[in-house]
Order: structure tokens, then sequence, then C-alpha cells
């Protein structure tokens, strides 16, 4: 049964919490004036500014802010602050039975793709792999502001397909196979992902249309990364295989990714996209972890199959 959260109303509040790495105040600051702005409030976490070492605080408090934020009634809506690490080591902690039975919108990326996918291995409750209040809303211009605001307030479907299919017009993709296909959504950071595989929180991405993306690896990395996944039975049968932004720290071996990706996934029989504009970029498409779309890649265009959210469609 897949459990989908309520939809945001402009004046909605939304928590914001940090499982992962520690914040800054001045971003936090920033991504606050971006959701005010954007017609939300907001309440922090009791512990959104501690620090535990490398992480956002001890887990204990970690958890507790997470569950906190849940049980609040008036918050209707979690937002990470940022990525980093740290978000694997929630997982054995929580209370996935708790959030099965107040399911609100979780939105984040980079590090939380460990969150999301257990979320949804766990109990199906879609989440959103999309900006975060301390890094992507505290920059100018760096949130698809239009695609967040529509899937988070269940606007209608024609609307919401229009933004979504307009990212599949970017001249920089490259296409393997491409045909029509649709499946339910999963993925995020390619590393966190291959980090999930044998830990009984990386769901069955069979049937699924897998989204990859990546920041800072080398292409050794990435190669590695890709491979465990195959030997974990992930490549087997999936709809299709979307690859984001992967930023490489050499520009040598950014020149060799694609061909490396093409390389990688030519004996596959299932659709590849290469260079799909989702990642740690600017105005990055946003994927509703567990959410069902459909890509006509000749017609360059992408369809909401369902809503994500549980309001009008």
């Amino acid at each position: 049964m897949i459990v989908r959260p309520q939809a945001l109303h402009k004046g909605d509040c939304l928590g914001i919490f940090a499982p992962a790495s520690p914040v800054r105040l001045g971003y936090v600051r920033k991504g606050q004036e971006y959701l005010v702005r954007s017609g939300f409030c907001f309440r922090e976490g009791d512990s959104l500014f501690e620090r535990s070492y490398h992480v956002a605080g001890e887990l204990s408090l970690r958890l507790a802010d997470i569950e906190n934020l849940l049980l609040d009634p008036d918050v209707k809506g979690l937002v990470a602050a940022r990525g980093g690490y740290g978000t694997m080591t929630l997982l054995s902690h929580l209370n996935y039975e708790q959030i099965r039975k107040h399911p609100k919108v979780v939105l984040g990326f980079s590090d939380l793709t460990a969150l999301q996918l257990a979320l949804w291995h766990k109990i199906r409750l879609i989440t959103f792999s999309g900006p975060m209040l301390a890094v992507e809303m505290a920059r100018p211009d760096a949130v698809a502001d239009h695609l967040l605001w529509a899937f988070l307030t269940g606007a209608n479907v024609a609307r919401l397909n229009s933004l979504l299919s307009a990212f599949l017009a970017s001249p920089e993709i490259e296409f393997m196979r491409s045909k029509t296909f649709s499946g339910r959504l999963l993925g995020g950071t390619l590393t966190i992902i291959a980090a999930l595989a044998g830990t009984g929180y990386l769901p069955d991405f069979t049937g699924k249309i897998i989204f990859l993306e990546d920041r800072g690896e080398s292409l050794y990395q990435i190669d590695r990364a890709l491979t465990q996944l195959r030997l974990a039975g992930v490549f087997n049968n999936p709809a299709a295989v979307v690859c984001g932004d992967f930023t490489l720290p050499n520009r040598a071996e950014e020149d060799l990714l694609s061909n490396f990706l093409q390389e990688f996934f030519a004996d596959d029989n299932f659709p590849v996209l290469i260079n799909f504009p989702y990642g740690h970029i600017a105005k990055s498409f946003i994927f509703p972890q567990g959410g069902k779309m459909q890509f006509e890649c000749r017609e360059r265009k992408i369809s909401l199959l369902e809503s994500p959210v549980c309001d009008k469609f």
C-alpha cells in the first residue's frame, strides 16, 4: 500500500531538521527567508544547530527532532537543512510505524537519499528528492520553484506535466534505446545507494525508473558504485535508468563520463538517459521517490501518472 503525504497549502508550517552534517546559521536564515517568500512559515528542530564531531548533533537529538516534527500537528511537512553525512546512522532507530501513521512531506536529497529509500522500503512512503533549506533554498535562483510547489501543493496534472516535460527538452540529454517507458521512481545519490546494499534498507528496483546523481566522486568511484549495484542485482530488470549530473573533481574525467556511462550500460536492454538535469545543480529536476511517471523520449514528454500527495489531482 502506497503512503502519500498530505498536500501543502500556503501558510502551512514546515519543520526544519538536520539529519546529516552540521548547518551554518547564515545559510539557514537565507533558506528560511525563501520559505517565507514562498508563502510558508517554519519551525526549527530543537537541535537544529547542534554539532557532534562531523554530524549535526548526537544520534538521540537528531532522532528526537524528526519524531517531534512528525508528531507536531502544526507542522505539515519536513525540509532537510542539508546533506553531507550522517543520515544512515538514523535508519535502524526510526519508528517506521509511527511515521506511517503521521505521513508528511519529506523534502531533501544527497545524503537524504538513505532516509528516503528506507522510508519507501519499510512503509512505501512517497518523499521528494529535491532542494534543501540551507543549500539550494539559500542561494538565489537555485530552486525550480514552480515545479517544487506544484508538486507539494498537488497542482493539477496539466500544469505538472508541462513543468516536467520542459526538463526533457534539454539539448544536453543523451538517449540510449530511447522509447516510452513508465514506472515508479527510486534513486538519488549513487554512492549513498551503493552504501545501502546489504543493509536491509535498499528497496527492490525491479520495474522501477532508477535516477542517479553524485558530486565530487572520481570516475573510478562512480565505476565502483555502479558495479556494486550491478552485482547487487539493482540493474537486473529496471524500467529505465536516468543519469543526472555527476560533478567530478577532475575536469578531464568529466569529459570521459558520458562515454563511460554508455559503455557501462551498453549490454543492457532498458532505456538509459545521460546528462538529465538532476543533481547538485541549479534548478534541478525534482523526483517524487516512489511516485509514478511516464517518459516519452521521442516526444520529449514527461507525464505524472498519479499524484504523489493526497489532494486534488
